[in-house]
């Protein structure tokens, strides 16, 4: 039996069929080719914030308050998202149908990590509901969808974990909002008239309101593949390959819901920071800049992590979030103070 030959363009055309079809975050985020125009491998993506008021004005008469339009920098580095994989022609003979598994296989890793980025990203939001009781309830994502400010809502959806979906469902305010459909479909698709999705990568007791523009994938090449064959050893090596970034770039549309933590209290003065009333007396601290209370169970193990004596880089006015965690990196006490 002769050796088969998959041409690359024939195994481009499926593999980037296959990771489009399985990269379902990809409808939730805009695109942006404008990397693909020219050279370089950073994005400079400034996070803008408005803050103002309107006032109602008789004639000649001025605004007493101005809007502010603030950003915050960040440089981005464009990534080469990368998979290999060989095999030997023998193989290939004995089930053809392993190239088909292998590009799948290929599909499902890649679409992974780009889940994962995406998710990444909404987290760094700065806008926060924290709830007190003990599940997610429906008129908590009313006042959730209230504090965006948003007169009208149509863009946004929500993202939410298996927990509180089954929360939700359990909720008499929800139910009564049904007129009774939840008793026979046992499913809902809106809440608040805002269409829900469900993914195991939001944690449990955590939802996510946001639309389409808070992350951008930028692309930089859409997709290529290349083959190489040891004539000798009759082993292919398959590399496919895409080359971009994902990034929130507008987060005035987002806000996480999540339990409240507990209270920790924190001070910072001329930068040093003074902890008390931790849950566990072994736990971690964890602070960032940033002008809300992390929630309970919130993974704060990529913020700074405080060694107990040094001074933070925090001046005077500036808002510093500070949680306890555990081994876990999970939150469970929080506070949010401002730097003397």
């Amino acid at each position: 039996m002769a050796n088969t030959v998959y041409e690359n363009t024939v195994l481009e055309s499926k593999l980037t069929e296959l990771v489009d079809s399985k990269i379902e975050v990809r409808a939730l985020m805009s695109v942006d080719k404008s990397l693909e125009e020219g050279a370089g491998l950073t994005k400079v993506i400034n996070r803008y914030t408005y803050r103002g008021s309107v006032e109602t004005l008789d004639g000649g008469q001025a605004n007493t308050n101005v809007g502010e339009l603030t950003f915050t920098p960040k440089e981005y580095k464009v990534k080469r998202y990368q998979q290999t994989f060989r095999y030997n022609d023998m193989e290939a003979m004995q089930d053809p149908a392993m190239i088909d598994i292998a590009l799948s296989g290929i599909a499902d890793v890649m679409a992974n990590q780009v889940r994962g980025e995406y998710f990444g990203e909404l987290k760094k939001t700065s806008n926060r509901h924290a709830y007190s009781g003990n599940a997610l309830s429906y008129g908590d994502v009313v006042d959730a969808l209230a504090s965006l400010g948003r007169e009208v809502e149509y863009g946004l959806f929500i993202i939410m974990s298996a927990a509180c979906r089954a929360a939700i469902r359990r909720d008499s305010d929800f139910i009564a909002a049904h007129s009774g459909e939840i008793v026979y479909t046992g499913q809902f698709g809106t809440l608040c008239g805002v269409p829900v999705l469900f993914s195991a990568l939001v944690p449990d007791g955590m939802a996510i309101i946001t639309d389409r523009n808070a992350v951008k994938f930028f692309v930089k090449r859409e997709a290529s593949l290349e083959q190489d064959r040891d004539i000798e050893t009759k082993i292919n090596t398959v590399v496919y390959e895409r080359c971009g970034l994902i990034a929130l770039v507008d987060d005035t549309s987002t806000v996480i819901l999540g339990k409240k933590a507990a209270d920790i209290t924190a001070s910072v003065s001329s930068g040093t920071l003074t902890v008390s009333g931790k849950k566990t007396s072994s736990d971690d601290i964890y602070w960032r800049k940033a002008d809300f209370a992390a929630l309970g169970g919130e993974d704060v193990s990529s913020w700074n992590k405080w060694d107990g004596s040094s001074k933070l880089d925090a001046a005077a006015g500036e808002r510093i979030s500070v949680a306890e965690a555990g081994t876990d990196g999970l939150c469970v006490a929080s506070a949010v103070v401002t730097a003397a």
